[in-house]
């Protein structure tokens, strides 16, 4: 390519670098914009997320509540102007706890989420039913909250949480998308509007005077420009020290698991799940011995912390379902590929309570990761209704 120029370089062709280069081009009418990436579109983290979103924040302040409220806007009148393309749905979040001490707390993170910009909070039972959330689309008027106290309610609507759940919060202003669908949706419109994309690393970025001049590329190439966009995920930190900018950030190494609910335990209409009670898991006396036996495993035995997420993942047809719990994320490097805790699908499931019937002793001795041609029986516990479940398929960690 050797020398060029450009309006705007982007770092970064994930979702967010993604996203930079339709509004720069297609709202504000930019051109000779740039995205610059080693990797296809899309093939970092962007397509391995939970696809979730939510206005449903704390504070201090309502900076993210309102950033959320206009980034769903946003999405809105980009499933509008696509015929929804990507899928965007508004299922909410339902946060649900067992243990009555909690429930003053989750009352309290409500109203103040209300107070914060996400919507008012109604009580049930109250002057008014609770209304289910309606089918897939971005036709759901309801913002705020929804706070049943009433476990006979709570059965009602959601009868495959535990019977021992005493209050459910169901955040409606949340749900999720395909985020690889909307990727691409944007970047085909930045496409259209001139948006070019290159295959290459970014090496450096010369600045003079406090000013960008040019970014350096793998191979030698120079695009000369006096704008530039780190939206380099996991790498942003390092991007920034090209520009002599230490940046605030770390990066966290989360996963999630997917597999085939096929008895149908979680319906394809619920919301995402999250349980927000600290949980110790369930052991035979067999697996606490041998978990006992070392000190990366020793750690299961203890008080784990809140937080399993479950939704329904895929169409009507699907039987997909998709967990996660980040009950341990000490921050990390940016490093490529990932390794993930091998132990990761096992905890996660019993953390959801859908443990399996089989010892899983050899896992643990082993140290190997999941294998799908495992046991493929499970049974719910205390998070999600007792019934059978058969995970056997594909499974992603």
């Amino acid at each position: 390519m050797g020398r060029s120029t450009a309006s705007v370089v982007i770092c970064g062709a994930g979702i967010a670098g993604i996203s930079a280069a339709y509004h720069l081009a297609v709202r504000h009418g930019l051109q000779n914009v740039v995205l610059v990436d080693e990797r296809p579109p899309l093939t970092l983290t962007s397509d391995q997320s939970t696809e979730c979103y939510r206005n449903w924040w704390p504070g201090p302040g309502d900076a993210m509540v309102s950033l959320m409220n206009r980034s769903i806007d946003l999405m809105e009148e980009l499933a509008r102007e696509s015929g929804n393309a990507f899928n965007l749905n508004r299922r909410g979040y339902l946060y649900a706890t067992a243990d009555p001490t909690r429930i003053p707390s989750l009352r309290g993170a409500a109203e103040e989420s209300a107070a914060l910009g996400a919507g008012p909070v109604r009580c049930h039972p109250g002057n008014a039913p609770y209304r289910p959330a309606p089918p897939p689309g971005v036709s759901e008027p309801s913002a705020g909250a929804e706070l049943l106290l009433d476990p006979a309610l709570i059965r009602h609507h959601f009868p495959y949480l535990s019977p021992h759940t005493l209050a459910v919060l169901h955040a409606r202003r949340c749900g999720w998308l395909s985020a690889q669908q909307l990727g691409m949706y944007l970047l085909e419109r930045a496409r259209e509007r001139g948006v070019t994309c290159l295959s290459a690393r970014v090496e450096g970025v010369d600045v003079e005077k406090g000013r960008v001049r040019a970014v350096r590329l793998q191979g030698g190439d120079r695009i000369a420009t006096d704008r530039f966009v780190n939206a380099a995920g996991p790498f942003l930190r390092g991007v920034g020290a090209m520009l002599g900018v230490d940046l605030p950030v770390f990066t966290e190494l989360h996963a999630k698991v997917v597999f085939r609910d096929a008895l149908g335990i979680v319906p394809r209409d619920a919301p995402m799940l999250i349980w927000i009670d600290p949980q110790v898991l369930p052991w035979s006396e067999e697996e606490r011995a041998l978990l006992l036996e070392s000190e990366e495993t020793r750690r299961f035995l203890g008080e784990l912390p809140s937080g399993v997420h479950a939704r329904p993942e895929g169409g009507p047809d699907s039987n997909v379902l998709l967990m996660l719990w980040a009950y341990h994320t000490p921050p990390v490097e940016a490093a490529w590929p990932p390794r993930f805790d091998p132990h990761y699908f096992e905890i996660v499931l019993r953390g959801g309570d859908l443990h399996c019937r089989q010892t899983l002793a050899s896992r643990f001795a082993s140290r190997s990761g999941y294998d799908s041609s495992e046991h493929e029986r499970c049974t719910g516990g205390s998070c999600v209704n007792p019934r059978p479940l058969d995970y056997k398929g594909d499974t992603a960690c």
